[in-house]
């Protein structure tokens, strides 16, 4: 399944977006969801937050290099582990034929959803350019402080 067209983040937008959402959060009460909160012309600068918020993740845990080879490690050790799984199916002696079928076909789906959510995974973090890796860095601090404002207000 492809992406959907992602919008990026500009050094321009960043400070913009980040003075938006704190006069939108405040218009937000605790027990209303934002989206029935905000105007119509506001969606495209939700949709920007979102993105801002995405990259801003993957920055905070090591950015997007760090991030794929995570993926890849923890997507060889859990197909390792549904290999092992399936080759004890194979040779336990105790599971009928039918049962071991089940068994192996059960693990199957565990790969197949394993990988559809790595592939997944990795589109999400390749989607993220390097500008935009940088710019959300160069904008850590200000980041930060709004999300602890909005936290407190």
């Amino acid at each position: 399944m492809p992406l959907q067209t992602v919008p990026t983040i500009k050094s321009i937008s960043i400070p913009l977006l980040l003075d938006w959402w704190q006069k939108r959060k405040r218009v937000a009460s605790v027990r209303t969801n934002l989206h029935r909160t905000l105007p119509k012309v506001d969606d495209a600068y939700l949709k920007a937050y979102y993105r801002l918020m995405e990259v801003y993740s993957v920055v905070k845990s090591g950015g997007v290099k760090t991030q794929v080879e995570a993926v890849y490690a923890f997507a060889e050790r859990e197909s390792q582990f549904l290999q092992q799984q399936l080759d004890a199916i194979a040779s336990a002696n105790d599971l009928s034929p039918s049962k071991k079928q089940q068994e192996q076909k059960k693990i199957q789906q565990e790969l197949t959803e394993l990988h559809s959510a790595n592939e997944w995974r990795l589109q999400t973090l390749t989607s993220i350019t390097p500008d935009e890796e940088a710019l959300v860095q160069q904008y850590l601090p200000d980041i930060e402080r709004t999300l602890i404002q909005a936290e407190c207000a």
